[in-house]
C-alpha cells in the first residue's frame, strides 16, 4: 500500500468526525449537499459538497484562524459557487471556537500547528478536519488565510503570497495565478501588493498544507491576502479570484450564475 493511502486511511480510523446525514442535492443546478463534523460539540461546523458530474475533486478550507475573517468569508462564498464539472468540497469555518472569539487560536492553541506529517493529527478538531480530507480524497486542497502585513516588507507577515505544495505543477500554477492577479486585480499603483509565489511546501511543518504535501503527495495552496491598506471586501474578492483561477488550472471551472 502506498504511504499516502495508508496515512489517509489511518486518519479516517482516528475518529473525531461525527457527521450528520448528507442533506440537499448534489447537482450543480441546486444547492450543495452538506454535513456537519463534530455535531453536538462546540466545534460543530458544516462541510458543503457541490457535485457536477465526472471530474477532479477540490477541497477548500477557511477559518483555520479565527482572526482572519476574509479567509473564511471567501470560503463561505466559494461554498455557494456552481461548477461545470467535478466536485467542490468546502469547509468554510474550520475553527468555530476561534471565529466566535475573533482570535487566531482556539481552545487548544493554533489549529494550523496540529497536523504533524506522518502521524495522526493532535486534537479532536484537527482529526475531524483530516477525516474530511480522507473522506473526499481531493485532487487539490486550498487553505485560505489573511495576514497583517506583506511578506518581505513586514516582519513575520506572509501576505500577498501563494504557497504551493512541492507536488506536480502546483508551483508553476501558483506563479501563473499570481501573475494573473497582478495583471487583472491588483492596481498598478499598489506595487507592494503584488502577489508572489512562495517556496514549495514539502512537509517540514505540522500544518495542514504540509501534511497534504508530505502524507498525500497532493497539490495544494495556502492563499494569503494582506490586511495592510486593503478593505475587507477587496481582501475577500482577491482571495476568491486566486481560488477560482487555481481551481480552473486544476480542471474545475466556476459557472457564473445565470
Amino acid at each position: 500500500m502506498r504511504r499516502r493511502a495508508f496515512l489517509a486511511r489511518s486518519g479516517a480510523l482516528a475518529g473525531g468526525c461525527a457527521a450528520t446525514s448528507v442533506v440537499g442535492g448534489g447537482r450543480s443546478e441546486g444547492k450543495p449537499s452538506s454535513y456537519t463534523i463534530l455535531a453536538g460539540t462546540k466545534y460543530a461546523t458544516e462541510v458543503f459538497v457541490r457535485k457536477a458530474g465526472d471530474g477532479p475533486t477540490a477541497l477548500v478550507v477557511g477559518g483555520m484562524h479565527g482572526d482572519e475573517p476574509s479567509g473564511y468569508r471567501a470560503a463561505s462564498d466559494v461554498a455557494k459557487w456552481r461548477i461545470d464539472g467535478g466536485t467542490l468540497v468546502v469547509l468554510p469555518k474550520a475553527n468555530r471556537v476561534a471565529i466566535r472569539k475573533s482570535r487566531r487560536e482556539g481552545a487548544n492553541g493554533d489549529l494550523n500547528r496540529q497536523f504533524p506529517v506522518g502521524e495522526n493529527p493532535e486534537t479532536t478538531l484537527a482529526r475531524a478536519i483530516w477525516n474530511v480530507v480522507s473522506r473526499h480524497d481531493p485532487d487539490v486542497v486550498f487553505d485560505l488565510h489573511s495576514s497583517i502585513g506583506i511578506y518581505g516588507y513586514h516582519q513575520s507577515s506572509v501576505g500577498q503570497m501563494i504557497w504551493p505544495t512541492d507536488v506536480g505543477d502546483a508551483s508553476e500554477y501558483a506563479k501563473r495565478t499570481a501573475e494573473r492577479l497582478n495583471d487583472d486585480a491588483v492596481p498598478w499603483y499598489m506595487p507592494f501588493h503584488a502577489y508572489r509565489r512562495g517556496d514549495g511546501l514539502e512537509g517540514s511543518s505540522p500544518m495542514l498544507m504540509h501534511k497534504v504535501a508530505g502524507d498525500l503527495e497532493k497539490p495544494g495552496y495556502i492563499v494569503e491576502t494582506t490586511k495592510f491598506l486593503l478593505d475587507f471586501d477587496t481582501r475577500v474578492r482577491w482571495t476568491k479570484r486566486a481560488t477560482a483561477d487555481l481551481l480552473s488550472r486544476h480542471g474545475i471551472e466556476r459557472r457564473e450564475n445565470r
